[in-house]
């Protein structure tokens, strides 16, 4: 099935021009799904919809290539993770016409190519202005950066928590420290039992039994292993855990992310990404997990492509 996607990157824009071009394409007006708000939002919930609703052996058709992101990585790496799919794109517009749908076409090989040479292209100057602007800030005294949080004493507390059988939720309310902290220093947590006893409180079952209630079971899930939990106790760290953005590599090297319950986060290398003002990050694992090379550059883009603000410190985008 071809599906249509239009957007505009301001207000301004009219999408009569791009809805024209996807049903004069043969694109039904009722699988053409749009994004009308302004580029300055990472909300796309057009685009969403739209992902969640492909299937594999669906084309997805826009009247450019821009259409799909707003830069040159966010396109590359949204082919890649459809191309995984079974999914193809096409454009209509472009100098170059691409149908990725069709592995044998030299246009969508040489394409993707020059995607992945702008994408590097954005990389290497965004990663450039980034270290200048730390490097400035350094000669004139500044310190960039979060300052460690971690000492012994909150150290051997919250492994002393975790060996009494404390879930991550518990000792992070317990000690302050963020969840990216404890997974870098703590290790690696058993599976909760789904047998023993539930000495959780009522107000905490009743917040479980809620959110049972209230998600879907394949929200329930665990995406990476297909665990869900079955007893109540573990409900509550389980769906928390679920919340933690991890970034794992392909083999193309670019970054996807994805979610981990307590039976299959990685442990063996973990890079944590936190924020300047509230400690909070995604936490990267595979090949770009080394700590001694600081932040590497494909996860330095992928924070400054989700909003976050890189140079001088990192700040995530909840802060104004």
């Amino acid at each position: 099935m071809d599906l249509g996607y239009a957007r505009v990157s301001t207000t301004k824009q009219d999408l009569d021009r791009q809805i024209d071009a996807l049903t004069t394409a043969g694109i039904k007006p009722e699988h053409i799904y749009l994004d009308k708000k302004s580029g300055a939002t990472t909300d796309r919930p057009g685009l969403t919809k739209l992902l969640k609703y492909a299937r594999d052996g669906d084309v997805i058709v826009v009247h450019t290539l821009d259409r799909l992101g707003r830069t040159v990585r966010d396109t590359l790496n949204l082919i890649h993770e459809l191309r995984e799919r079974g999914i193809g794109i096409r454009n209509l517009a472009d100098p170059i016409r691409i149908d990725t749908n069709n592995p044998d076409d030299p246009m969508a090989q040489l394409a993707v190519v020059l995607l992945a040479l702008f994408a590097q292209m954005e990389r290497t100057y965004t990663i450039e202005r980034a270290a200048h602007a730390r490097a400035v800030a350094t000669a004139k005294g500044r310190r960039t950066g979060r300052p460690s949080v971690v000492n012994e004493a909150h150290l051997a507390y919250a492994t002393q928590l975790r060996d009494g059988g404390a879930t991550i939720a518990e000792i992070v309310a317990k000690t302050g420290l963020t969840r990216s902290t404890l997974y870098r220093h703590l290790p690696p947590r058993p599976p909760e039992s789904v047998t023993a006893a539930d000495p959780t409180s009522e107000a905490s079952t009743a917040a479980a039994e809620l959110s049972m209630e209230a998600k879907p079971i394949d929200q329930l899930a665990c995406s990476s292993c297909g665990h869900r939990p079955t007893a109540r106790r573990e409900l509550i760290p389980h769906l928390a855990d679920l919340e933690t953005v991890w970034l794992q590599s392909d083999e193309y090297g670019l970054l996807h992310e994805e979610q981990h319950c307590a039976r299959c986060q990685p442990h063996e290398q973990v890079l944590t990404v936190m924020c300047g003002r509230c400690g909070n990050g995604p936490l990267v694992a595979g090949v770009y997990a080394d700590p001694g090379g600081g932040i590497p550059d494909t996860v330095a883009c992928w924070l400054t492509d989700n909003g976050w603000a890189v140079s001088p410190e990192l700040i995530c985008p909840i802060h104004p």
